[in-house]
């Protein structure tokens, strides 16, 4: 399962074996927002006891506190932009090829974290940008990880009840940002499925038919299958 990976890491360089041994106690939940992710997590660490990361929690530490200009050229060049050039100025399209750039060099730093935690009990890592083509090289089993993936009506109505994008009205023109930001995260969400069903990876489709409770049951089930922890 595991192969090289690109990785611009502030700490160590590990070999692709190394890196994957370091990581036999993380569990991946992925998929695109809007997906009932962060529910499903909080009820899996308080029935086991496990470790959480939500990748969302980090997001200032690794874009901004840990980001450089060589190791992190993406990220670097948003920091100190205004929102209108964050989210006006681009199309949606370049937007979504942003989020693939920037996710590129964040995804070593998350690396860094985990492989830096106690190894018992588990880490279950949650969030939005944890994309295929990142995590699956880092698996010694696809039991490790498993993407929810909402419909479009679920996301849809998700994104109303936040209404979402909270910080769009510091622009000039918010509509325009939830425009943007909306389409983005559509560009994003059919990414995601595509991939997961491209790799033929582990997935649950999230309709709204079942409570988190149910959802989450059927994650730990998965998990369960995985020797190291069975």
């Amino acid at each position: 399962m595991c192969r090289a990976i690109t990785t611009m890491s502030e700490l160590v360089t590990l070999s692709e074996n190394d890196l994957c041994r370091s990581l036999t106690h993380v569990f991946w939940l992925g998929g695109p927002s809007d997906s009932g992710k962060t529910s499903v997590m909080n009820i899996i660490v308080q029935r086991r006891r496990w470790q959480r990361y939500p990748c969302d929690f980090h997001e200032h530490n690794h874009l901004i506190a840990r980001a450089d200009p060589v190791s992190h050229p993406n990220i670097y060049q948003s920091i100190g932009r205004s929102l209108d050039e964050n989210w006006l100025s681009p199309t949606p399209q370049q937007l979504f090829e942003n989020i693939l750039a920037t996710n590129d060099e964040r995804f070593p730093m998350i690396c860094d974290d985990l492989r830096l935690t106690p190894p018992k009990p588990p880490v279950l890592v949650e969030g939005p940008r944890l994309f295929p083509k990142l995590v699956v090289p880092v698996l010694t089993s696809l039991n490790q990880a498993i993407w929810l993936i909402p419909t479009a009506d679920f996301a849809r109505a998700s994104q109303e009840q936040r209404d979402k994008p909270s910080g769009r009205y510091g622009s000039s023109n918010p509509e325009r940002l939830r425009e943007n930001f909306l389409a983005r995260e559509r560009l994003l969400a059919e990414y995601i499925e595509s991939e997961v069903t491209r790799l033929g990876l582990p997935s649950i489709k999230i309709d709204g038919q079942r409570t988190a409770e149910e959802i989450a049951d059927e994650v730990e089930s998965h998990f369960e299958t995985y020797s190291t922890y069975v």
